[in-house]
């Protein structure tokens, strides 16, 4: 069994957390790990109103991590979405279908009753494997 080394990844347009808390991307052999992205700012401000416009900022910092570490939107496999009301999951899917073609990543949406920031709507994490996306074959 071959030690595999973990290598933070940052990028200059995804706010970092607080040093010591977690890390927002993390790369284990071929495998990209992106925490939970939101619309929030450090300082406490939230870009967009709505579940679309929020969902749409998420999945933007999740790939320009993704893009920094390698990967591009075609190698994510798995996405997990946390959504604060449920009645505008199709906000999620338009933002998703703008960014992901077929087939498209496993997902898993979560309702929740609150986020970090309480005008925060949506977070969005991600699963990719660096190279594969161009290795997408229909059953």
């Amino acid at each position: 069994m071959t030690a595999r080394s973990i290598r933070p990844v940052r990028a200059p347009d995804v706010p970092e957390p607080p040093p010591g808390l977690y890390s927002n991307c993390l790369v284990v052999g071929d495998t990209i790990h992106v925490s939970g992205q939101h619309a929030g700012t450090p300082q406490g401000a939230v870009g967009g109103n709505s579940v679309l416009e929020q969902s749409r900022e998420a999945l933007r910092r999740v790939l320009i991590l993704i893009k920094a570490a390698g990967g591009s939107a075609n190698d994510v496999v798995k996405l997990n979405v946390y959504l604060c009301d449920m009645s505008r999951r199709a906000d999620v899917s338009a933002a998703r279908r703008e960014v992901f073609a077929e087939p498209m990543p496993c997902s898993t949406l979560v309702g929740v009753s609150s986020l970090v920031n309480p005008d925060l709507l949506v977070e969005i994490e991600a699963v990719a494997v660096i190279g594969h996306g161009g290795r997408r074959t229909e059953p």
